[in-house]
């Protein structure tokens, strides 16, 4: 009877401290785990963060791209018909893309500044075909301000659909996208590059 009551103690201490060392082990995979996912979550918080930052710096940009269009309307404003209403089309592109900054709609943003790219483009088409305009030192400084304005803004738009791109994967991949449905952590959208960018002749004067 006393070996019986032995062996039995001796399985219940077995027991108990092989349920103690199981506790510990599931205490310590529950702590890691529950790391994992802060950092997880930090992780997305830091690249929305970013996206966020590099959006604002597209916008921030295009806000001074918008600065000088009034130097440029300045420079044409006293000339025929046709210069009034290059004229009216950058006022009204520029006032498409101000009204639009700040809303957190890129695809809006997106088209109003290509329409302020294409307004521009005609501007640059115009006083091509104007020797008295081409002829000043002011001119060359205006073209020089519109080619370093946009290049600005394809630089700042390349950063900020990087950070997108990253950001977009990260949600996707496991355990990220977990909390990603969670914490309504959704996917970013990416400005697209001027379609009319690069297009000749986009105004005809006849």
């Amino acid at each position: 009877m006393d070996n019986y009551n032995e062996r039995s103690i001796g399985i219940g201490r077995i027991l108990f401290y092989g349920a103690i060392a199981m506790a510990i082990a599931v205490g310590i995979a529950f702590v890691a785990l529950f790391a994992s996912c802060i950092g997880t979550y930090n992780n997305l918080i830091d690249m929305r963060e970013n996206v966020r930052n590099a959006e604002a710096d597209v916008e921030a940009m295009m806000q001074r791209r918008l600065e000088i269009i009034p130097d440029i309307v300045s420079s044409i404003e006293s000339y025929t018909q046709h210069e009034e209403n290059v004229i009216q089309e950058i006022a009204n592109a520029r006032k498409a893309l101000s009204d639009s900054l700040g809303t957190g709609d890129i695809e809006k943003i997106s088209e109003a500044n290509e329409q302020v790219t294409v307004a521009l483009d005609n501007f640059v088409t115009l006083v091509e075909d104007n020797p008295d305009l081409t002829s000043g030192e002011q001119y060359s400084m205006l073209i020089d301000n519109i080619e370093r304005s946009a290049n600005r803004i394809t630089i700042a738009r390349e950063n900020y659909n990087e950070e997108v791109s990253n950001y977009n994967k990260a949600i996707k991949h496991f355990p990220a996208y977990i909390l990603a449905g969670l914490f309504n952590f959704e996917e970013e959208e990416m400005f697209e590059a001027d379609k009319e960018a690069s297009n000749p002749n986009l105004v005809n004067f006849d």
